[in-house]
């Protein structure tokens, strides 16, 4: 296998593996930390201006128009529930990416996802479900997607694009931005019907 004209090898190590795992496992952690980081100032910020433009709407009597100006709170607060829901994906995206890569490189070193994991002279007291001795607790959508995936036996990128479709965290932000999209658009009924009425 050539790759820019130097040859790959074509065996690593355990050591290397287990130096792979060590960084695709701070990869993790710190892809996990920018989503909620992002998830906690989106939803901070889209609080805000929603309470601002609620605030706003208790002090006008009906019938003033100068009411609209207060569409733009809910204008926005649409614009930065996309801006927050792209940037917490392509964090979880990388984190997806990460967490593939980590599955495989436990297959291969025996640790967790592998076909048959021996334990050697030491035996876990609580034995994984897939014979091993790290417990896997994935939600039951990420679970199909795995077992699609082995099933099928898909490519690493088809099973990190279906993870990220199913993924709790993604998904979890998803229903967060879309409740204040929602929000936002019954607010933005209210102050039209407060400034024509």
């Amino acid at each position: 296998m050539q790759d820019s004209g130097e040859s790959v090898p074509e065996h690593l190590t355990r050591q290397e593996l287990l130096a792979f795992h060590a960084h695709y496992e701070s990869v993790m952690r710190e892809r996990t930390n920018f989503c909620y980081q992002y998830l906690n100032f989106y939803t901070g910020l889209l609080s805000a201006i929603l309470a601002a433009t609620l605030t706003g709407l208790l002090s006008i009597k009906f019938g003033d128009r100068r009411g609209i100006a207060l569409l733009l709170g809910p204008l926005l607060v649409l614009v930065f529930a996309r801006i927050g829901y792209v940037s917490v994906k392509a964090f979880y995206r990388s984190y997806t990416r990460a967490w593939v890569t980590r599955a495989n490189i436990e297959a291969m070193l025996g640790i967790r996802f592998a076909e048959a994991i021996t334990t050697g002279k030491y035996h876990p007291v609580y034995v994984s479900e897939d014979g091993g001795f790290v417990p896997r607790i994935e939600s039951r959508p990420v679970a199909g997607v795995l077992k699609k995936a082995k099933d099928g036996q898909w490519s690493a990128e088809k099973v990190m694009q279906e993870l990220v479709k199913v993924g709790d965290t993604l998904v979890y932000a998803r229903n967060t931005f879309v409740s204040f999209g929602l929000a936002s658009v019954i607010l933005t009924a209210f102050i039209v019907w407060t400034a024509f009425s």
